[in-house]
């Protein structure tokens, strides 16, 4: 199991993600099984509408829909996405 925390979750966290995804699906690292996102210890930035509307090539990036955007496309790719985590002795 590989437990994904980090920032930037619809950029850094997802490619990362999709990369550990790949390596098990091609069984190049055995034994990993699940790649789980952890959403609490995940977020992204916040870029308004009107401050990319005041710059050059920007597009605004709301923080919290690319957040719920970048989780979905994690969990669509087949990572697990959990609101808790605990871990047993």
């Amino acid at each position: 199991m590989i437990l994904v925390v980090g920032i930037c979750t619809d950029i850094c966290v997802l490619d990362f993600v999709c990369s550990a995804l790949s390596v098990r699906n091609r069984q190049l690292l055995a034994p990993l099984e699940d790649v789980i996102v952890y959403s609490g210890g995940c977020a992204t930035f916040d870029l308004p509408v009107h401050v990319a509307r005041a710059a050059k090539d920007v597009i605004a990036h709301p923080q919290n829909l690319m957040h719920h955007i970048g989780l979905y496309i994690a969990q669509g790719r087949g990572a697990k996405v959990v609101s808790e985590v605990s871990f047993d002795e």
